[in-house]
């Protein structure tokens, strides 16, 4: 059966541009939306690889790499993966905040605050991320 309302939800992520779909991921992470956060940011790392926008795709990668700890997606690598997000951070010189409004900050300002309980770890009673590794 076909299914109109994620029809037409795709259709309009489609005709965003990468910026704000990155943009929109960070706000499904925000509600803990983590499957639509999962969707977004594959969809702007998409348009990412094709505008060749390498930075970005860094940051984004550092994003969807902190949803899939926040959302609990293989708690028996979770220690791995937050070592991996801080080895990532130390990369970058800029990442957008993770609370709205987004705002480009210093990367290593996220480095102590990124997991805190505002954004707690494991919500179970929230929509969870099926496990998938990180491109």
């Amino acid at each position: 059966m076909l299914d109109i309302p994620r029809l037409k939800e795709n259709v309009r992520t489609a005709l965003r541009g990468s910026t704000r779909l990155h943009r929109a991921a960070l706000a499904a992470i925000h509600a803990r939306n983590w499957e639509r956060a999962e969707e977004l940011f594959e969809a702007a790392a998409e348009r990412y690889r094709r505008e060749l926008e390498v930075e970005a795709l860094a940051r984004l990668r550092v994003h969807q790499m902190m949803a899939r700890v926040l959302a609990g997606c293989d708690p028996g690598s979770e220690s791995q993966r937050c070592l991996e997000v801080e080895r990532r951070l130390c990369r970058l010189d800029r990442i957008e905040s993770l609370q709205p409004p987004f705002a480009l900050i210093d990367a290593r300002s996220v480095l102590a605050s990124w997991i805190r309980p505002g954004l707690a770890l494991h919500p179970r009673d929230e929509r969870t991320l099926t496990s998938r590794k990180a491109a």
